[in-house]
C-alpha cells in the first residue's frame, strides 16, 4: 500500500496539473447531482449549512450550492488548462 501511495505522490509531483483536473471532475459530479436534485449532493453537512438550509429553504440552498459547485468546476478546469498549456 505504501508503494502505491508513493507512486501516486510521485505522479502528482511530476504532473501537478492533474490535481486541478480531478478537482474539476469532482465538482462537476457534485454539480450534476445538484441539478438532478440528489440528496448526496445537496444534504447540508455542517451546522452553518443546515442553518442556511432551514432559513432559506431547499430551492434557494440548492441554487446557491449549484453556483458554488459550478464555480469550483470552472476553477478546476481553468487551472488544469492553464497548467497544461504552460508546459
Amino acid at each position: 500500500m505504501e508503494k502505491i501511495l508513493n507512486n501516486v505522490k510521485d505522479f502528482f509531483t511530476e504532473f501537478p496539473e492533474f490535481i486541478y483536473l480531478i478537482i474539476g471532475i469532482v465538482f462537476l459530479v457534485l454539480f450534476i447531482g445538484t441539478v438532478k436534485n440528489k440528496n448526496w449532493a445537496i444534504d447540508p453537512e455542517s451546522g452553518n449549512q443546515r442553518m442556511f438550509y432551514n432559513m432559506f429553504g431547499h430551492k434557494t440552498f440548492r441554487v446557491f450550492i449549484g453556483v458554488v459547485y459550478i464555480l469550483g468546476t470552472v476553477a478546476g478546469f481553468c487551472g488544469f488548462f492553464m497548467y497544461f498549456t504552460k508546459k
